[in-house]
């Protein structure tokens, strides 16, 4: 009995420790009313705190809202998420950067692409967050007409995407 009671308060008693992971989640789809890619990355206010910090003096000391702040933010993310066409007839014609927000702990970066050929056509590298956690993981979720695919990436693993690419070769009426 004594046993079971010394557990017990030691289970009660024990400091519990959480902490929270450093993640960038972004979204990728096609637009249906203007057919370009919008891509939308979301990252947690305490690590875009963690990006402020390393900016310049002028800008780590601004608020988070700033417009300012908001800009390094997504230039940031601009400097650390590209995406590049994998299959022969598929082009990146322009990536643009839309912008960025502040939504409750979240800062949203917006971006759009130009794009010839299919979403799942395309490779993408996200390094967002591994120069300043080591533990930094980044979500790419993909939905197209192929499904839904998400990728991940860390620090520690290659800065490629696993699954295989799959090329949709058009056939020409000349072939046929």
């Amino acid at each position: 009995m004594r046993i079971i009671t010394v557990l017990l308060c030691m289970a009660v008693c024990a400091p519990t420790m959480a902490h929270r992971q450093h993640h960038v989640w972004t979204e990728i789809h096609r637009s249906e009313s203007s057919q370009s890619v919008e891509v939308s990355h979301r990252i947690h206010l305490a690590d875009a705190m963690t990006i402020l910090q390393q900016a310049p003096v002028g800008v780590a000391q601004l608020p988070i809202e700033s417009v300012e702040a908001l800009a390094h933010l997504a230039l940031y993310v601009d400097r650390h998420f590209s995406l590049r066409a994998a299959c022969p007839g598929t082009e990146v014609r322009q990536i643009d950067l839309v912008g960025a927000g502040l939504d409750d702990d979240f800062v949203y970066v917006y971006q759009e692409v130009t794009l010839k050929g299919q979403l799942h056509e395309l490779v993408f590298s996200n390094t967002m967050l591994h120069d300043l956690e080591p533990y930094a993981v980044g979500f790419v979720n993909v939905t197209g007409p192929m499904g839904q695919f998400t990728y991940q990436f860390a620090r520690d693993s290659a800065q490629r995407q696993p699954e295989t690419i799959h090329c949709v070769q058009a056939i020409s009426p000349a072939a046929l």
